[in-house]
């Protein structure tokens, strides 16, 4: 004969583990990582930043240059020699403003990508802030409607004898309001998701 299994039924009224704290320590852990990490692209945007300047007002001086020496270049009417080394000046101020057209433009694309990950960061802490909140209001949520049914309970089942006849209007009342908590509950459930 096979051996049976026997399953041992708990009787004792243990409430169940609060799972509240462990999901907002979840979303402290969080909160703190992503605060760290804007901290430090805040730093890296000022740090980029800092290299836009000196590069655009480079771009400036060079575009300057090349227009200059083109004018020139444009009513040049002596020697070849001076043509040329004006050529040669014109072609280097020309490829200058292009190399730092590119860097500028690099610059540009780095913060855009930055500011773009700054911006998720932000949501995302907007998010858990948000997130915090509901859990929160869903802890106190469930915490009155223990109360209630604690109270409910010990109400219905108590021995203590006030009157002869129970007060229905009583139970009735603590049934609506632990029935009002547990829809209530059940919206925020609905709406967050």
């Amino acid at each position: 004969m096979p051996p049976r299994a026997v399953l041992l039924v708990s009787t004792s009224s243990a409430q169940p583990p609060d799972n509240y704290d462990t999901f907002l320590s979840r979303l402290d852990a969080a909160t703190t990582s992503l605060t760290t990490r804007a901290a430090s692209l805040e730093k890296a945007v000022a740090a980029v930043g800092l290299l836009l300047a000196p590069y655009e007002s480079a771009v400036r001086k060079w575009e300057r240059r090349r227009r200059l020496v083109g004018e020139h270049l444009a009513g040049h009417t002596g020697s070849p020699q001076s043509r040329t080394a004006l050529t040669e000046l014109h072609d280097v101020a020309a490829k200058m403003e292009s190399m730092l057209r590119g860097r500028v433009q690099l610059i540009r694309d780095r913060l855009t990508v930055m500011h773009g990950r700054r911006e998720a960061i932000h949501h995302s802490l907007q998010e858990l802030e948000s997130s915090r909140a509901k859990l929160n209001s869903s802890r106190l949520l469930s915490q009155d409607r223990d109360k209630l049914s604690s109270i409910f309970s010990s109400l219905a089942g108590s021995t203590l004898a006030v009157s002869a006849l129970p007060d229905t209007g009583l139970l009735s009342d603590l049934r609506e309001a632990r029935e009002a908590i547990i829809l209530a509950e059940a919206l925020m459930e609905l709406k967050g998701n």
